[in-house]
């Protein structure tokens, strides 16, 4: 299963998803509020809690019981609350939001809104810009260390989608922006956290992470950034591959 990030979609796995498909049957899913996805009822908080209940209800409705999941961002912290409800086979988080000093965080949420505001800027000529690798690699610096890895197509999607995600200001004030340290003890499967050695929005929350799961094992992605799919797809589906088969000889 397939979780992306704020204010992405599904097709941030768009450079994996192929050679995934080709091993198992993938469900991706846009989390609600962005993407294909339903925002979350105006009286329901969209929190960590409330997103990872409605992918929950998903997989009941899909009939998937403990799927192995693959998360970016905000979509790697539920991915670490679905194992901590025993609803995951293995996890791979890939800059999993997380505990952050409050200056931390300030910085992270001037960065998210800055983004918010470039995107909706550039937007209506995201096309035809990014068609060229350096505007390309500039514009998804926020996301990416190697933009011109990200196919044209692929990143103006992104682009408009940030720039456009419904529910993007609720979902950064109640599932990025709050502090929530749980507790991961009950945790049980295996668990690979990931961080690109440029990514220029998660600071220390992913080690930090890793220090609270049981057993997590922490990974650094070289010339990586934040959402770092593209950068390294062959890494990525290595991790994949290494939480795989340490869920199968459990």
């Amino acid at each position: 299963m397939l979780l992306p990030g704020l204010a992405s979609h599904i097709g941030e796995f768009g450079t994996v998803l192929p050679a995934l498909a080709r091993r198992n049957e993938v469900l991706a899913l846009d989390l609600p509020g962005q993407g294909g996805s339903p925002a979350l009822p105006a009286p329901l908080r969209p929190d960590v809690g409330a997103l990872t209940d409605a992918v929950e209800r998903e997989l009941d409705r899909q009939g998937v019981a403990v799927p192995q999941v693959l998360g970016v961002s905000l979509g790697g912290r539920i991915a670490l609350e679905l194992a901590r409800r025993h609803r995951a086979a293995s996890v791979v988080a890939i800059a999993p939001t997380g505990p952050v000093t409050p200056p931390v965080r300030a910085y992270q949420a001037a960065m998210l809104v800055n983004a918010r505001l470039m995107t909706g800027a550039l937007a209506p000529v995201a096309g035809p810009l990014l068609r060229f690798a350096v505007p390309r690699t500039a514009v998804l610096g926020f996301l990416r260390a190697r933009g011109w890895r990200t196919p044209a197509d692929e990143a103006a999607a992104l682009v408009r989608e940030f720039a456009t995600t419904e529910d993007f200001w609720r979902l950064l004030r109640y599932a990025v922006l709050p502090e929530a340290t749980l507790d991961y003890r009950a945790v049980d499967c295996p668990v690979i956290i990931a961080q690109g050695t440029h990514d220029v929005l998660a600071a220390s929350q992913s080690a930090w992470l890793a220090a609270l799961v049981p057993g997590a094992r922490f990974r650094l992605l070289p010339v990586a950034g934040h959402s770092s799919i593209a950068d390294v797809p062959d890494r990525i589906l290595g991790l994949v591959t290494e939480a795989a088969r340490a869920a199968a000889h459990r």
